[in-house]
């Protein structure tokens, strides 16, 4: 048998096959793989063959990616080691295997067991007179002989790269809500508001129609009763949606306008009813809970500036005048529509069975 020496030496006269190595830093080269190579097998019919090995980092294990090309076939191994250093062999030993597979496996199958000596035949015993011939001791029965080589061992099929999951598509929802709220700074007094909302949801976005109405307020001047005041307004908001999910913190931007609807009583000589216009820029932040995707429960603060300021007299004296900012305190219950509602509230819809 030919020894490593030897090997190598072979190989360099037939011509090393066409091997393209890329490896990181610190990790063998292609001479090391040749190198490897002649020391691990007598050189095959080299002519034809082509090989590509790539060797990368993933994941912190080392990944060797074989092509190999040969006369009779083409076929790709994948390996992976904690360490880079053994690439080579494990790199030599495949390239070995597909070029000649049935060779390499008579060079890699066990040495046949020689067989055992016969044992020496027993001297024979004093024969008694007549004589008997003894005859010499059965020999020792032969070893089987070995077995046929093992098949070389198959190609392991490249891993399947896992299929991408669908990215998530986000769907409307319809919300219906009902609320509260106590305003104070644009009413003569801490006045009570009811109102609701009509809107949509969809991924960060909330936009909302609302409505508001104040029921009636008395005026007084001079510590008596000269009037009542009451106000509706009408409006939209759009609001950024910040942590979307069980618990959410909407910051709404809106535009509402109404009107004032004042009317005299009391000490007033003839009954005078005003309706001045209401206008306000409102600016909000709040905070909505939803124990259930399809519930939500709600509080926020809304600030007011309101360019229009409507005046209240009797009898030529100022009874009462709209102030340019104020503040609205408000909570409600809203009910989320739609498949995406689902996805706003505190758990995921179950799948159908």
């Amino acid at each position: 048998m030919l020894g490593p020496t030897s090997a190598l030496l072979l190989l360099s006269l037939a011509g090393p096959p066409a091997i393209e190595w890329r490896a990181p830093e610190g990790c063998p080269t292609r001479d090391d793989v040749l190198d490897a190579l002649a020391a691990l097998t007598r050189p095959p019919d080299l002519e034809g063959v082509r090989v590509r090995g790539v060797v990368r980092r993933v994941a912190g294990r080392y990944e060797l990616r074989l092509d190999i090309h040969t006369q009779r076939l083409t076929q790709r191994r994948v390996e992976r080691a904690d360490a880079c250093e053994s690439l080579d062999g494990a790199a030599a030993l495949i390239i070995a295997i597909a070029i000649d597979p049935l060779e390499f496996a008579n060079q890699l199958a066990p040495p046949a067991p020689e067989p055992e000596p016969e044992p020496e035949p027993a001297p024979p015993p004093p024969v008694p007179p007549p004589p008997e011939v003894v005859g010499p001791a059965p020999a020792a029965p032969a070893p089987e002989p070995a077995g046929d080589p093992p098949p070389p061992p198959r190609d392991a099929p490249p891993p399947r790269p896992r299929a991408p999951r669908p990215a998530r598509a986000h769907e409307l929802s319809v919300l219906l809500r009902v609320d509260g709220a106590i305003d104070a700074g644009a009413t003569p007094t801490i006045a009570g508001d009811i109102g609701g909302a009509f809107g949509f949801l969809y991924h960060r976005l909330r936009i909302e129609a609302v409505g508001h109405y104040m029921p009636a307020r008395p005026l007084t001047f001079e510590d008596a009763r000269v009037g009542v005041v009451a106000r509706w307004a009408l409006g939209v908001r759009g609001c950024g949606r910040f942590l979307p999910g069980p618990l959410e913190i909407p910051v709404c931007l809106g535009l509402e306008g109404g009107q004032f609807l004042a009317e005299g009583a009391g000490i007033t000589v003839s009954r005078r009813e005003a309706r001045p216009p209401w206008f306000a820029v409102s600016l909000g932040l709040g905070l909505v809970w939803s124990p259930h995707p399809r519930v939500g429960l709600g509080v926020r603060t809304d600030f007011l500036v309101t360019p229009l300021r409507a005046q209240f007299t009797v009898s030529d004296e100022l009874v009462f005048i709209t102030q340019p900012v104020g503040v609205r305190f408000g909570g409600g219950l809203e009910i989320r529509l739609g498949p995406g509602a689902r996805r706003d509230g505190s758990t995921a819809a179950r799948p159908k069975k």
